[in-house]
């Protein structure tokens, strides 16, 4: 029987994106056009150039002080032109976020940090949510003075969209109201960090126009591995999070400014402390106990600020039983270049290189857990793992209940083979173990990963049957 956590709604982990902040939105739907402040490196590849842009900014380093005042004006600018947006897939996934481009039928939006590519031909919804410092203007209009509590939400609210120069105004603002607010302090002194940085960073951007997004600390498209795209460190943690087993724990870490916006966002829950002290409390209790909390009152957008330190158990099975075996592991593995790791691989299409790092090691998971077959039958199967193709067709034909297609050798392939010999294989048996692992209900992990394609996926798929001559 699969794990389950009779404690949680089954429907704790899906990946719906949680109600949004009220806010007074233009809810213009298919817009094109980003505001005219935009400008690229202020706020990430892609961008649109503005229709009547401002003029190109001069460097002048006799007088650093008139340099840093003039980019301040810069970047607070783009900051007023950062628009939302919100794009619902066909899979039922919805992602909202920064709209960093638009052109054509490509959309790149920024969420948590990474700006994804997606293609609106396999959207069912597209949404421009409107400007965020104006939605924040709204809000803080219906926010009283003497709210400071409410403020200080504000102030994270535009945080986590990475508006950091209105969200110090506002900071600034409420330690003038409130002196000795220690939650004000911390915020203030935290955006006025991130404040400079982004100063220094765009003034020497602008400097050295040719330097790489990575070197300049601003935003850039997702890594690779030696031209593969892999998930992000925070895509990673993600997946842990969303796969952590309470019989068995990963070790984890919750900031205390996480376990504070819990507090603010969701402390009317039932299921929440009620009183001022046992919400203080929540501040010294262990990781897993908020943890928990957070999965009964359905808190996704705070589920990516916890900190897994190690593979929770599917994880590990998935990394030593199978990736590291048969799946990626050796020269005869499934991602091996002359198999689904080479550029004769079709439309499974997985990493080979750097096998055991945690980047290859999960982006060849999530290409496993999304892939679908022509028929639209995923390739692991979480209610019956002993059905699931991945297994099946690692069995010999004649005793498989969905056999390999009958790929033959040459032109980079090395033709197909079996890796169990039966169903009571060692090998099989662990191989159910772990898809039993997994958390269930699976989840669909809020991702905006694409997988690469493979040369020949653009040819002819190497899973079809050889045609005849």
């Amino acid at each position: 029987m699969q794990r389950t956590n009779p404690s949680r709604h089954p429907a704790e982990r899906t990946a719906e994106v949680p109600a949004r902040t009220p806010a007074t939105r233009c809810g213009l739907r298919c817009v094109a056009i980003i505001g005219a402040a935009l400008i690229p490196w202020a706020i990430g590849a892609g961008t649109q150039p503005a229709t009547n842009p401002a003029p190109a900014f001069r460097i002048d380093d006799a007088d650093p002080a008139a340099a840093s005042r003039a980019m301040e004006t810069q970047l607070r600018e783009a900051e007023r032109g950062l628009i939302e947006a919100r794009l619902v897939l066909r899979t039922g996934r919805a992602v909202e976020g920064i709209l960093v481009a638009k052109q054509g039928r490509m959309v790149t939006i920024r969420a948590a940090g990474l700006d994804t590519e997606y293609d609106l031909a396999d959207s069912v919804e597209f949404e421009e949510l409107g400007s965020v410092v104006s939605a924040f203007d709204d809000l803080r209009t219906g926010t009283p003075d003497d709210d400071i509590q409410g403020r200080i939400q504000l102030v994270r609210w535009l945080r986590d969209r990475g508006v950091y120069f209105a969200a110090l105004d506002e900071a600034v603002s409420i330690t003038a109201d409130e002196p000795y607010n220690p939650d004000a302090q911390e915020l203030k002194r935290w955006l006025e960090s991130q404040t400079q940085l982004k100063i220094a960073t765009a003034i020497s951007k602008a400097r050295n126009p040719d330097t790489d997004d990575d070197e300049s600390g601003e935003p850039n498209l997702r890594r690779k591995i030696e031209s593969f795209p892999v998930l992000t460190p925070e895509e990673i943690n993600l997946i842990r999070v969303y796969e952590i087993d309470f019989a068995d724990p990963p070790r984890l870490n919750i900031p205390r400014d996480t376990i504070e916006r819990l507090v603010d966002q969701y402390g009317s829950e039932q299921v929440m402390p009620q009183t001022p002290e046992g919400q203080r409390a929540l501040l010294r209790r262990d990781p897993l106990t908020v943890l928990d909390l957070m999965f009964r009152v359905q808190a996704r957008n705070l589920y990516g600020e916890v900190e897994v330190l190690e593979d929770p158990r599917s994880m590990r099975l998935w990394r030593k039983q199978i990736h590291g075996t048969w799946f990626a592991g050796s020269t005869g593995s499934c991602a091996s270049a002359n198999c689904h790791g080479g550029q004769e691989a079709g439309r499974l299409y997985l990493n080979n290189k750097r096998t055991n790092t945690d980047a290859t090691v999960y982006t060849n998971f999530y290409i496993a857990d999304q892939f679908r077959l022509r028929d639209g039958t995923p390739l692991i199967n979480y209610q019956e793992p002993a059905e699931s193709p991945l297994l099946q067709m690692a069995l010999p034909r004649e005793q498989s209940r969905r056999p390999h297609p009958n790929v033959g050798r040459g032109e980079g392939r090395r033709g197909s083979r079996f890796y169990f010999r039966d169903e009571n294989d060692l090998r099989f048996r662990r191989a159910v173990e772990w898809i039993k692992s997994m958390y269930n209900p699976h989840p669909e992990y809020p991702i905006g990963y694409e997988p690469p394609l493979s040369e020949s996926a653009t040819r002819m798929d190497p899973d079809d049957p050889m045609p005849e001559r």
